[in-house]
């Protein structure tokens, strides 16, 4: 059996622990997924150089974001190492998080997704829930959400 974690790194312990505990039960291999969520470019109304309003600008910089990328290679590199003491496999990976999970998991041929939920309004689930949501609604393999009380 194969059983997926994806997180977003902010989980608290005891989810991780509950999926080791479950991992161990199953006699299952475990992949841990993080999906880095690009950086989006920042619309500028003015030109820089100019002043002018005319003309729409995005502002991009290769090296800001080759630095986003290192943190968070290097966030998960930390999450994996202070969380797990079972054998996993570890992905990092960037994109829009519901689609990668769901693409990795049939990919990987993936019979359990796990994800942490959190209790959000409507108006947070219309905006914040959406990952969660999406991969409970399309997914082919079973999906087990692991409840996160916010205090």
């Amino acid at each position: 059996m194969k059983v997926m974690f994806a997180t977003d790194l902010s989980e608290p312990k005891e989810v991780t622990d509950h999926v080791q505990r479950l991992v161990r039960r199953l006699d299952a291999d475990l992949f841990v997924l993080h999906v880095h969520v690009p950086t989006p470019t920042t619309p500028l109304g003015v030109d820089p150089l100019s002043g002018f309003g005319d003309i729409a600008y995005a502002l991009y910089d290769p090296a800001v974001e080759d630095a986003i990328v290192a943190a968070e290679q290097h966030d998960f590199d930390a999450f994996l190492k202070e969380r797990f003491d079972i054998p996993f496999r570890p992905a990092l990976h960037e994109g829009d998080p519901a689609r990668i999970i769901l693409d990795d998991a049939d990919d990987m041929d993936i019979d359990m997704i796990i994800l942490a939920k959190r209790r959000h309004s409507a108006i947070e689930r219309m905006l914040l829930g959406a990952v969660t949501n999406t991969v409970a609604r399309e997914a082919k393999q079973a999906v087990v959400l692991f409840p996160i009380q916010d205090n």
